[in-house]
Order: structure tokens, then C-alpha cells, then sequence
């Protein structure tokens, strides 16, 4: 296959900006002061988290993004500020008196051992919302696709979300979600939401087991009931669905081996934006963004895959 091109591809992404902190280091003994292990850390590195990770996908892959949130006054927020700079990702991110969002992880061997997360879930003051609003009103015409990647942090709201959909669709952009939470009634009018299995079941009240006719019904009565078009459900080691008013598409998965799934739903949530931006059809796209998952759940920790990764990588 041709090596894709998404040069021209220009997502816009509000949503949950977070850094993931990864303490790696070997275990050799359990600690006298209880029974856990120590790790003797040989290395600390900072990535991109949450919707900023989003961002972090479609650069890698050639894209063009703005990313927009919250970070906090503190060192934390320089640092998503300094990564953000240094892979060329535009950012409007606004200072609040919360804490930058951050979920550290000490990792032995190749074993998660703990996380430790700092989250404030306050919504962030009027003032703030008020800049978000109108920096998304400036730049939205310049861009193809609305991300809405939502992690529950308290920056999309009901009001907001609503604020955010109406926008895009008045500018004719298409919106992709990538939700959190129960109340997903926030998220109509939007083209796209992407859960995965575990958070359809929170939606619908009981768990949904993981085949084809299963994850058609429950996603059809989720999208009735939240006046919702369409879900891509991406479903593990079982690929990922579409379901919507037309025939569903379901794509096998495309990984042999799992190492982390830390982090897959942004690579699924950028790669399919990217790929419908360059004019994809939403197949192409879920095939793409298929292929895309299948390479970052190989590496350790929230992982960005190449375009030349992906262009090996795809039949």
C-alpha cells in the first residue's frame, strides 16, 4: 500500500490535558516495611497524556493539530508546555489554579507495579471557559474535524460540550468524542463517540458481552437514547464496530501481542480524524486506526507510532 499522506489533515482537540510521568527501574527484593516490592528506578521519562497524547498521535503521523485545555501553574504544566513545543504541536492551554492533571507509573521489569494520579476534578472557573471558547470560535474554521476527548477531569461539562458540539456543527466541522462517564446525553449532535466495551457497559447499566450482536444491541439503544449517529466501539482483542442507521462494520483486530493498552483509545481517536480528513471513507478509516491500535498496545506505556510504522504495518 502507498505511504499515506496526512499533511493536510487539521484536527482541533479540546479535552483533558494530562502528563503521564513512567519511573522504570528492576525489582530485587520485597521492602521489611511491607510486603511490597522496591524498585530501584534507572530511568523517569514524561509523555503526553490524555487528549494531549491525541495530539501527540496525529503529529507523529504527519498531521496538523491544535490542541486546546488546562494545565496548571506548576512544573508539570511546563513540562506538557516544553514536550508540546518540541514535537511542533500548536496548544492553546490556559493556567488555572488546579493542579496539572498528571498520573505517574512505577514500572518493574516490564510490570506495572502502581499508579499514583493527581486530579482535580473542579470545573475550571467562568473566565477560563470564556478564553476556551473564544480561541475555539477563532480557530475552528481551520480545521477539518472537532476531537472532543473527554476523561472525565471536569473541563467538558454538559454546558460546554453542548457549546463545543453546536459550534462545529454551525461551522459544518465533523465532531469525533471520545467519552467518559455517565452522562453521555452531552455528547448529541456529535458524528462520532467512541467508547470501548467496558465503558458501553457503564452506559447501559449491565455488562455487555463482547460479540457482534451484543455490542449491536447495547450501542443501538445507547444511541436512541442519547440522539446520538453513530459508535465505534473498539472492542480488544476483537477489533472494533461501527454502529449506526446503516449495516454494521465489524474489523477483526490486528495485534498479536499486548504489552499496554494504556493509551490505544487516543491512537484509535486520532488516526481515524486524520484518515476521515484526508477524505477517507469511515472504513478505510476504522481499517487504518485498526492497524494503527494494533502497533502502540506492543510498546510500554502511552506510545505514538510513526507513519512509516503504519505504512509497513498496513495490507
Amino acid at each position: 500500500m502507498m505511504r499515506p499522506n496526512f499533511s493536510n489533515s487539521k484536527i482541533l482537540i479540546i479535552g483533558d490535558v494530562m502528563l503521564d510521568k513512567y519511573y522504570f527501574g528492576s525489582v530485587e527484593r520485597i521492602s521489611p516495611e511491607a510486603p511490597v516490592p522496591i524498585v530501584n528506578i534507572s530511568k523517569e521519562e514524561s509523555r503526553l497524556g490524555g487528549a494531549a497524547n491525541v495530539a501527540n498521535n496525529i503529529a507523529s503521523l504527519g498531521g496538523q493539530t491544535l490542541l486546546c485545555g488546562v494545565i496548571g501553574h506548576d512544573f508539570l504544566g511546563k513540562e506538557i508546555e516544553r514536550i508540546t513545543r518540541q514535537k511542533n504541536i500548536r496548544t492553546v492551554l490556559l493556567r488555572t489554579l488546579s493542579p496539572t492533571i498528571t498520573k505517574a507509573r512505577i514500572i518493574g521489569g516490564k510490570q506495572q507495579i502502581v499508579r499514583v494520579d493527581y486530579a482535580d476534578k473542579s470545573e475550571p472557573k467562568n473566565d477560563d471557559l470564556r478564553s476556551l471558547k473564544e480561541a475555539i470560535f477563532t480557530h475552528l474554521p481551520d480545521y477539518d474535524i472537532l476531537v472532543v476527548s473527554d476523561y472525565g477531569k471536569g473541563l467538558i461539562s454538559e454546558e460546554f460540550c453542548s457549546y463545543l458540539i453546536r459550534s462545529a456543527r454551525k461551522a459544518g466541522k465533523k465532531i469525533i468524542v471520545d467519552p467518559k462517564g455517565k452522562n453521555w446525553k452531552k455528547y448529541s449532535g456529535a458524528d462520532i463517540v467512541t467508547p470501548n466495551v467496558k465503558e458501553l457497559s457503564d452506559i447501559i447499566g449491565y455488562p455487555v458481552p463482547n460479540t457482534d450482536r451484543a455490542i449491536e444491541k447495547a450501542a443501538r439503544e445507547i444511541i436512541e437514547a442519547n440522539q446520538l449517529t453513530s459508535l465505534l466501539v473498539t472492542r480488544s482483542d476483537k477489533g472494533m464496530s461501527l454502529i449506526s442507521n446503516m449495516a454494521p462494520i465489524h474489523i477483526p483486530t490486528h495485534s498479536e501481542e499486548v504489552f499496554d493498552v494504556s493509551g490505544a483509545g487516543d491512537t484509535v481517536i486520532a488516526t481515524l480524524s486524520i484518515c476521515l480528513a484526508a477524505g477517507y471513507t469511515i472504513a478505510e478509516a476504522m481499517k487504518t486506526a485498526n492497524v494503527a491500535a494494533g502497533i502502540v498496545v506492543k510498546k510500554i506505556g502511552t506510545a505514538t507510532l510513526t507513519i512509516d510504522e503504519l505504512a509497513q504495518n498496513l495490507p
